[in-house]
């Protein structure tokens, strides 16, 4: 496999990219998580460095922390010349291999997302469509290590510690045939700043920015609140899609949500609430426009159903495949499989509100009362990757030599009774149909282990807006939820999901004096640049996560796909749903 050099034109840039591609659906199919990051770390160690912020040292070996630390980034640059890729294409220049296109994409869906507002919610069914709809000033390029490369900025430059600034493309139109300009940035993330009550995820916790400044049309500073190691892979990550500052004030946030307007392949046309969003292609997007004129995004909760669609042809592509349907789906013609190990952890969140939840032994047996290595070879096939804690692999922080979350029914037993634990009742709510997939099938399993050892725990099963309504009353204890690394590093996980800024705080369900140390540490990590003290600060992270256990982990799972043989796409670990020309091809 050959790997991008410095140098290279566009089109062996865009050769060795759809190369990628083609090996990474190969491998993981074949292979989990360790073997795909090993065998792209390979084709990344012959690649021109990102700025040392944005490069951090390499996964921590078995026995200790990762080596090295990074340098203080003063003055490093990253541009189009250095980190060149389909994304940084001159306007117009096809990436497609094919050239064909196709009139609609049809896409089926378990859910929809009530917004489509990329700053005010972050899900999982939302960043899917947000991904074509807008674009981020950095990407990451997902076939090439998570490498950072050029979007709507050509190159960022670090002035010092805090401070970045970029230079943004000339050729970037809105979907409306307005131009792109640093205004647009400063807009949106002054949205951030100024604490918009509306932005209940992309906050000033998960953007700690003190200030952004358009220097002209096309340069912008930004300058951090502290230090910040991750500064650049924010501006890549969840939330960070611009938005157009002269449209949004005009139509105001409410409209803005069904009646959105970006600079991405696809310029959404109708919302229509619990049925269907319909896309038409943006022909003059500066990545070239993509291969299907209209793309329907159509809701079919039942799995059944879903799959039937994609199978009599009625969609061209079915998500949230489940791993009992995939050796089905294998043999019906005219489908193929595509499945991705996600950057995502299936969670439970435990509500210290609701008695007897507020007793920290009860939480940890529940924590230490689940079978994960049952759960993910019997429940996914073996479609599922049981965590070692908190974390993901293939991460510049993972720790490989930390155990596998443990299933220990002799300490559950002990804690219970160490915690006066009653056999009062402890309710596990879930969704039905479920919006994550195995979501009630892992909650009967779980519910049934934890009933085996003592635990007197009862599954409760509601639609989805009922259920989040329904836990806010604190009077269920349990309820699944997913963490996705949005980063690549265990702040955009470890701090975005659990820390002070979330909902698991702020709605005091998991209580400030149970995480004041966990806080305390998070806030130390993600000020300082050296690895190896943020890998000692993590880790610790993770035993107080462990200890305090307002909730706990189940499995990153393998996202499963099914499409039509024509249609030649491949998933990311995120759930983002990428219809560039570059990642979407008609055969």
């Amino acid at each position: 496999m050959r790997c991008r050099r410095e140098g290279s034109s566009v089109k062996d840039e865009m050769s060795q990219r759809l190369s990628r591609r083609a090996l990474l659906r190969g491998t993981v199919e074949l292979a989990g998580a360790g073997a795909l990051t090993a065998l792209l770390a390979a084709c990344g160690a012959a690649t021109t460095p990102t700025p040392a912020a944005t490069a951090p040292a390499p996964s921590a070996p078995a026995s200790s922390a990762p080596a090295g630390g990074a340098a203080a980034p003063t003055g490093t640059t990253t541009s189009a010349a250095a980190s060149a890729s389909p994304t940084a294409r001159t306007s117009g220049t096809p990436a497609a291999a094919t050239g064909k296109t196709i009139a609609e994409l049809r896409v089926a869906v378990a859910a929809l997302p009530d917004s489509m507002d990329p700053q005010e919610s972050i899900s999982n069914v939302g960043m899917r469509l947000h991904y074509f709809t807008y674009d981020t000033l950095i990407r990451r390029d997902f076939f090439d290590g998570n490498k950072l490369v050029p979007s709507l900025a050509t190159e960022w430059k670090r002035a010092d510690d805090r401070t970045l600034e970029l230079t943004l493309r000339r050729d970037v139109l809105w979907q409306d045939g307005t131009p792109f300009t640093a205004a647009d940035v400063k807009y949106t993330f002054d949205r951030i700043i100024k604490k918009d009550p509306k932005l209940e995820v992309a906050s000033p916790g998960y953007f700690p920015l003190d200030s952004v400044e358009a220097l002209d049309d096309y340069r912008v500073r930004f300058v951090s609140t502290g230090t910040d190691p991750v500064l650049e892979q924010r501006f890549a990550g969840l939330g960070a899609q611009i938005i157009p500052a002269k449209y949004h004030a005009s139509v105001g946030t409410d409209a803005f949500r069904t009646k959105p307007l970006g600079t991405g392949p696809y310029r959404m046309l109708e919302y229509i609430k619990d049925d269907r969003i319909t896309f038409e292609a943006h022909d003059r997007y500066f990545g070239g426009a993509p291969a299907a004129k209209k793309v329907t995004i159509r809701l079919i909760p039942e799995t059944a159903a879903r799959m039937a669609a994609v199978i009599n042809g009625e969609v061209d592509l079915a998500t949230n495949v489940p791993p009992d349907q995939i050796a089905s789906l294998k043999t019906k013609k005219d489908v193929v499989i595509a499945q991705m190990p996600l950057a995502n952890m299936h969670v439970l969140r435990f509500d210290m509100k609701a008695a007897p939840l507020d007793n920290k032994y009860i939480r940890q047996a529940l924590h230490l009362g689940i079978d994960r290595q049952a759960l993910t070879a019997d429940l996914w096939g073996g479609n599922a990757v049981a965590p070692r804690g908190f974390q993901f692999e293939g991460e510049p922080l993972f720790n490989a030599a930390r155990p596998l979350t443990p299933y220990d029914p002799a300490k559950v037993k002990a804690l219970l009774t160490q915690g006066n634990y009653a056999g009062q009742e402890i309710v596990y709510l879930a969704t039905s149909p479920n919006y994550y997939t195995n979501e009630r099938e892992a909650g009967e399993v779980i519910v049934e282990g934890w009933k085996a050892l003592g635990i007197n725990a009862r599954l409760e099963l509601l639609e989805s807006a009922q259920k989040d309504a329904a836990f806010k009353t604190n009077t269920r204890h349990v309820t699944p939820w997913s963490a996705t690394s949005g980063t690549a590093d265990p702040d955009g996980y470890l701090w975005r999901n659990w820390g002070p800024d979330n909902s698991q705080q702020k709605n005091g369900w998991w209580a400030a004096e149970s995480a004041a140390r966990y806080n305390d540490l998070g806030k130390q990590a993600r000020s300082i640049l050296d690895q190896k003290q943020r890998f000692d600060l993590y880790q610790q992270m993770l035993d107080q996560y462990e200890s305090e256990a307002p909730g706990t982990t189940l499995y990153a799972p393998k996202e499963t796909y099914a499409l039509r043989s024509n249609i030649d796409w491949t998933p990311y670990s995120l759930y983002y749903l990428d219809l560039r020309n570059d990642n979407f091809t008609i055969k």
